[in-house]
């Protein structure tokens, strides 16, 4: 029986739009008894051919396609100074949602373009929110990274790769208003832009959902208790939360490991087969995959990753990823000093 209905928000530039309609194909392919789902996309600067591709996409599984264009927002993120992530404004679209959907929606999804889908959303739109603005998941990889923003040990702080938003609680606290002021006065430049100014800014306002929810590569290459040992403070998820995702994963977050994505050509990525599958199912199937980046400290990773065993390699990969964000977090601080 079909209830509900889902709102979910994409937002990707031209590079990133093959790997959207995946995972757009992925979440209607296993979401189908909503009685009404509507897929915004922010477009930035995408070109119609791939534009088109998006909307067949979605319409494929009566979805409504609501393309929405970001050339206001984007000239207010630069007004904002608001840095790009990865070459792109379109992932800081999220923060001004409020901009762009219906105002008959209660909860609105966003989801990152490295996501897969493999289950039912509906037990994580049906979450408890009372009055939090988000549900959202913990970051698996952000243990020391936290501190340099100002979160201590036991303080959780959150991929934004999967966000549930209560519409309501947002606009009630004034959640927009408040990131807008804390870019102006306090700092917008930071190592993981909208990330940590989400994780400040709703700081206590938040639900946190199983890692299920996104599930995220470390997972998929550490055992658990070798995962709890190396990287997890005193507040993350249990051994048995965690088993209990790798069995029930909803939501894959597949995003850069070893410098490769899963559709990179021959990609070591863990997620490859499951993209794969998406992929040749969705509208982007005659999509060319790329080459990966080359770089001396890949090639430098995958030796050792092959060589060292996997607890002792993510130790290493763990304290260099740690120096050079503290390194970056120390040069935007001065960046931001020299400004002033």
């Amino acid at each position: 029986m079909k209830t509900e209905k889902l709102n979910v928000v994409y937002a990707c530039n031209n590079n990133y739009a093959p790997y959207a309609c995946v995972s757009i194909c992925s979440l209607l392919m296993n979401n189908q008894t909503f009685s009404a789902i509507d897929v915004y996309v922010v477009l930035e600067d995408v070109a119609e051919e791939n534009r088109q591709k998006l909307q067949r996409q979605a319409e494929r599984f009566g979805a409504n396609f609501i393309p929405v264009d970001p050339k206001i927002m984007i000239q207010e993120m630069k007004k904002l100074k608001l840095p790009q992530y990865r070459g792109s404004h379109a992932a800081n679209c999220r923060i001004f949602f409020e901009r762009f959907i219906r105002e008959d929606v209660e909860r609105l999804l966003y989801l990152d373009c490295d996501t897969i889908v493999t289950g039912d959303v509906r037990p994580l739109l049906q979450s408890d929110m009372g009055e939090a603005c988000a549900c959202v998941v913990q970051d698996a990889l952000t243990c020391d990274y936290k501190k340099l923003v100002g979160f201590r040990d036991g303080e959780p702080y959150f991929n934004s790769g999967v966000i549930l938003i209560d519409v309501e609680n947002w606009r009630k606290f004034d959640c927009t208003s408040r990131i807008i002021e804390h870019l102006k006065t306090v700092r917008s430049d930071y190592c993981n832009p909208d990330q940590d100014v989400l994780n400040i800014l709703l700081k206590g306002r938040v639900r946190f959902a199983g890692p299920e929810n996104n599930y995220q590569p470390i997972h998929r290459l550490l055992n658990d208790k070798s995962y709890l040992r190396i990287y997890s403070d005193s507040n993350y998820y249990s051994e048995e939360e965690l088993v209990y995702a790798k069995n029930h994963p909803v939501i894959y977050h597949s995003y850069r490991f070893l410098g490769e994505f899963p559709w990179h050509r021959d990609s070591w990525h863990p997620d490859r087969e499951l993209f794969d599958y998406y992929l040749s199912k969705s509208c982007q199937s005659d999509f060319i995959k790329p080459t990966a980046p080359k770089s001396l400290i890949i090639a430098v990773e995958k030796i050792l990753y092959i060589i060292l065993p996997r607890p002792y390699f993510f130790r290493l990969h763990k304290l260099i990823q740690d120096s050079s964000f503290q390194k970056r977090n120390q040069q935007l601080q001065r960046n931001m000093r020299d400004r002033k």
